[in-house]
């Protein structure tokens, strides 16, 4: 088909001349110009014509232990989608049962009942393929967070550029903290001079073990890291009287916030326990969907959110939410499972197009034994970066790639 316009050629020249009659003639002349100039690609939308999955294990260097669960090994998840026209997407889930209530054989699974409703539809509308896979599995978020990264992938490489310039996002200094899991409070100081050693200067704290040992292992940890800024997090490990009393002995310490004290449920327990002491609190298992956004913003139950995109469903939804957190004051924490650097890319992207976005805990690939991932996040004494190439900027290696098992 033509081009149409200035410097097309000259039959382009012709399609866009116009007389020199007064305005009216110049409007009609332009309207009857449209149909030449429609775009290709909007008579003929890209497609999808294949999805593979692939189970990703990958090993960790210890098992790593929360209040909920303990993990020693990342159980995740690849899709790669492929197109007519050429660019390609890649995609990670990473399911923590405890938290998402998923599994790498449900995520598998689900995927298998996805990719057929995906299949020749145009991945560049990402809106209505995500609500696609919405309605049809309310719930699965971190596998649909998966696919969402994959469309994402392609729309930027479709675009020529990466995903957070595709969404309006700039660059902009971003420094993450290091987890310490939940350990023996004798064992906690080492640990957080390891972390310090390591070039960070922000500690993330596993706590919700019980009141005695969690003050112990924080009081540990503060003494070996006087001027480190320190989150701590007690995975619905707490009830209200104990997160009280825990968070009151914890103010001396200097905690930045306090993410999910209490059962996930307990949202009027979040807001009493936040407005009881002087550490901020922050919903993490709470919070999920735009929904339970909404919800927790009615009940002024929190200042602050951590939004992941295996609890969203991926960066289409994140954006929902971190919208709603700023117009409502509400500062975000990106937030991660145990993805590969892949996946923490992809949460980069979000939250560089995300301006409420304040705090950033991507760090479990730095669990992680294996490097199986091109590209992705990089991190060099806690200041984040990602390939500034099209769409998310990761791909697994060409000889991960050759080895990953493929679901048929």
């Amino acid at each position: 088909m033509g081009q149409a316009g200035p410097g097309g050629g000259e039959g382009s020249r012709s399609a866009w001349k116009v007389s020199s009659s007064p305005a009216r003639p110049m409007a009609k002349a332009a309207v009857n110009c449209t149909p030449a100039t429609q775009s290709t690609q909007a008579l003929n939308p890209m497609r999808i014509t294949a999805i593979d999955i692939h189970p990703f294990d990958i090993k960790m260097r210890e098992p790593f232990r929360i209040a909920t669960a303990t993990m020693d090994r990342s159980p995740n998840v690849l899709v790669h989608l492929l197109t007519d026209e050429g660019p390609d997407g890649w995609g990670e889930a990473s399911p923590l049962h405890s938290i998402v209530g998923e599994t790498q054989g449900i995520c598998i699974a689900a995927a298998k009942e996805i990719r057929p409703l995906l299949i020749g539809k145009d991945p560049l509308d990402v809106a209505e393929r995500v609500r696609e896979m919405d309605r049809f599995l309310p719930h699965n978020s971190t596998i649909k967070s998966a696919f969402d990264m994959a469309l994402y992938d392609i729309a930027g490489k479709a675009a020529g550029l990466p995903v957070y310039r595709l969404l309006g996002g700039a660059k902009r200094p971003m420094e993450t903290d290091l987890t310490i899991g939940l350990c023996k409070p004798k064992d906690a100081g080492a640990k957080a001079a390891a972390v310090l050693a390591k070039g960070f200067k922000i500690i993330k704290v596993k706590l919700g073990t019980g009141l005695k040992d969690d003050v112990a292992r924080l009081t540990a940890i503060r003494e070996a890291a006087p001027n480190a800024r320190i989150r701590i997090d007690a995975n619905q490990g707490w009830d209200r009287v104990t997160a009280v009393k825990a968070l009151t002995a914890m103010e001396e310490l200097e905690v930045e916030f306090c993410e999910q004290p209490l059962p996930a449920e307990d949202v009027e327990g979040l807001r009493e326990v936040g407005g009881s002491v002087g550490i901020p609190v922050m919903a993490d298992e709470a919070l999920f969907t735009p929904a339970s956004a909404l919800r927790l913003v009615r009940e002024d139950a929190c200042p602050y959110f951590n939004v992941k995109l295996s609890k969203s469903g991926g960066i289409h939804n994140a954006l929902k939410i971190a919208s709603i957190a700023e117009a409502a004051g509400i500062k975000c924490m990106v937030g991660c499972m145990l993805e590969s650097r892949l996946g923490l890319g992809a949460a980069v992207h979000f939250a560089r197009a995300a301006n409420c976005v304040e705090f950033y805990d991507l760090d479990m690939c730095f669990e992680h034994t294996e490097e199986l991932v091109a590209g992705g996040i990089s991190v060099k004494n806690g200041m984040i970066s990602i390939p500034d190439e099209p769409g998310i900027g990761a791909a697994p290696t060409p000889e991960v790639l050759k080895a990953l098992p493929r679901v048929d």
